[in-house]
C-alpha cells in the first residue's frame, strides 16, 4: 500500500462511527452518498475467472444512501467501494479528503 493510499486509509479508519459524505466526479456525472461509517477495507486486485481484473479497492462498509433531487436512495448493500488503482494524489485534511484516481475524483468530509 503506497503512502498516499495508507492517510486515505487512516483518515477513513479515524473517521469511523461518524457520517461522511462522497462526492464522486466521474466524466462528466457527479454523484454523492451519505454513508455512516463503521469500518473500511483493503481489497486488492483479484483476478477473476474469466481473467478481468477488478482492481484494488477500498470498501467503506455501513448504512447510506445516494443522495440526488428526488431525495435519498438507500444503498442496495451497506457498502460503497472505492477503486484505487491508479491513485493520482490525495490530500488529507482535518475534515475532508480528497483524491484523485485513473477512473474519478473524490472528495469526502465529514457530515454534522
Amino acid at each position: 500500500m503506497n503512502e498516499s493510499l495508507k492517510s486515505v486509509t487512516d483518515w477513513l479508519n479515524a473517521h469511523k462511527r461518524q457520517t461522511v459524505m462522497i462526492r464522486k466526479q466521474e466524466l462528466e456525472d457527479t454523484d454523492q452518498t451519505r454513508i455512516m461509517l463503521e469500518d473500511v477495507e483493503y481489497k486488492p486486485s483479484t483476478p477473476t475467472m474469466d481473467e478481468y481484473i477488478e482492481g484494488d479497492s477500498l470498501i467503506l462498509h455501513g448504512s447510506g444512501a445516494v443522495v440526488n433531487e428526488q431525495g435519498d436512495i438507500p444503498l442496495p448493500r451497506s457498502t460503497y467501494q472505492i477503486y484505487v488503482d491508479g491513485l493520482k494524489h490525495a490530500d488529507v485534511q482535518d475534515q475532508q479528503l480528497s483524491m484523485e484516481t485513473e477512473r474519478a475524483k473524490y472528495e469526502i468530509f465529514i457530515q454534522s
